[in-house]
């Protein structure tokens, strides 16, 4: 009897500022009022069933609570959130940088 493989689940992980939302959130209310990208919101979502979805952000610890109401509010779907430098197989940010584009500048 043959076994069915199963494909990798990726550990990716998201970021919130720039990426699920626009602009940036500095206080609880900004958090809770910052505007969702609907178009990243939902392909985070769609890729959540093959893979492990961690929100990782570079908000305080005293932001997360909004953060995490914000989400859910949103219908963001997840496993984990972070606002700690973390392995990941995969980085979705606003802010990186490719390395071979790095090196060509």
């Amino acid at each position: 009897m043959k076994k069915k493989r199963l494909s990798k689940a990726f550990v990716v992980a998201v970021d919130v500022d720039g990426t699920l939302c626009t602009g940036e959130a500095y206080t609880p209310e900004e958090c809770l009022q910052a505007k969702p990208r609907e178009d990243v919101i939902k392909k985070v979502n769609e890729m959540y069933f093959r893979n492990f979805i961690v929100i990782w952000t570079a908000r305080r610890d005293d932001l997360i609570p909004a953060t995490i109401q914000w989400l859910k509010k949103h219908g963001v779907l997840f496993n984990a959130i972070s606002n700690n430098k973390m392995a990941s197989d995969f980085y979705i940010d606003d802010k990186c940088q490719n390395v071979e584009d790095f090196l060509k500048e």
